[in-house]
C-alpha cells in the first residue's frame, strides 16, 4: 500500500500553525497551573501538574511530569511517568523503543509490525511490543545528551551524567554515568538517603519548603531536621 508523501505540504507557516494549536490545547487545559511549552515542541497524549516547563524542540509522548518538572531544548520522551522536581537536560532521549535481538530472525520493524512509517509492511499488527515505559522518581536530574532506554527505573534523587545511556535500573541517590553507565557514587551516606526517601520532602506543599528552603542547603541540617519528625 502507498501512502502519501506529507512533507510535499509542510512549510514553516504549517508547522507553526500546528505548534500553536497544540500548545493552546494543552496550556488551556491547565489553566492556572502555570504550564509553558516552548516554539516548536510536541506534546501527544501527556498529562502535567504545576509549574512544568517544556523548552523548544521538545517531543513528549504519552507521558506525564510531576510538579515542577522541566524538560529542556531537544528532548525526545515517550511512554515515561517522571517524578515532581526533577530536571530532565537538553537532547536527553527517553524512551526510544525497542527491536527484538533474540528469537526474531530480523530487527526490521516491517517483519514484526505495521508502523505507517515504512508504507508497506508485511504484517497487518504488531506481533512484537517495541516499547516498555520508563518510570523516574522524583528530584532526579538526567543531564545532556544522555539516554534512557526502555524499561528502566531511576530512583528518586539519581543523577544521571551527562553522555550516559542507562541500560538498567538506577537506586536513589546515585550517580551514574558512562556507556553503558555504571555507579560512579552515592550522593549521601546510607542513612541520609532512607531518611530522605522515607520524609519525601518533595510531596511537601510550596509553603512547608518555603519556610525551610534555608535546610535544603545543606544535607546534615536537612536530615537532623527531618529525623525529629519521623
Amino acid at each position: 500500500m502507498s501512502y502519501l508523501d506529507r512533507s510535499f505540504f509542510q512549510n514553516p507557516l504549517m508547522e507553526y500553525f500546528k505548534w500553536l494549536i497544540n500548545k493552546s490545547k494543552y496550556q488551556l487545559k491547565y489553566w492556572g497551573k502555570h504550564l509553558r511549552i516552548g516554539y516548536k515542541s510536541k506534546v501527544f497524549n501527556s498529562d502535567f501538574d504545576v509549574y512544568n516547563w517544556i523548552a523548544n524542540d521538545v517531543i513528549l509522548i504519552n507521558s506525564s511530569l510531576g510538579r515542577r518538572t522541566y524538560i529542556q531544548s531537544g528532548a525526545s520522551i515517550s511512554n515515561c511517568a517522571i517524578g515532581a522536581f526533577c530536571s530532565i537536560g537538553p537532547n536527553v532521549i527517553i524512551g526510544p523503543g525497542k527491536h527484538p535481538t533474540t528469537d526474531f530472525v530480523s530487527s526490521h520493524p516491517s517483519l514484526f509490525s505495521n508502523p505507517p512509517n515504512l508504507m508497506n509492511n508485511f504484517v497487518g499488527e504488531s506481533v512484537f511490543k517495541n516499547y516498555d515505559e520508563v518510570n523516574i522518581g522524583s528530584d532526579v536530574w538526567i543531564a545532556a545528551n544522555s539516554i534512557i532506554l526502555d524499561g528502566v527505573k531511576i530512583g528518586h534523587g539519581a543523577i544521571v551524567a551527562a553522555n550516559s545511556v542507562v541500560t538498567k535500573d538506577v537506586a536513589p541517590y546515585s550517580i551514574v554515568g558512562g556507556t553503558p553507565a555504571k555507579v560512579i557514587k552515592f550522593r549521601f551516606s546510607d542513612e541520609q538517603i532512607a531518611s530522605l526517601i522515607k520524609f519525601k520532602w518533595w510531596e511537601k506543599d510550596d509553603d512547608w519548603i518555603r519556610n525551610n528552603i534555608s535546610l535544603f542547603w545543606s544535607i546534615e541540617k536537612f536530615v537532623d531536621n527531618i529525623n525529629l519528625k519521623l
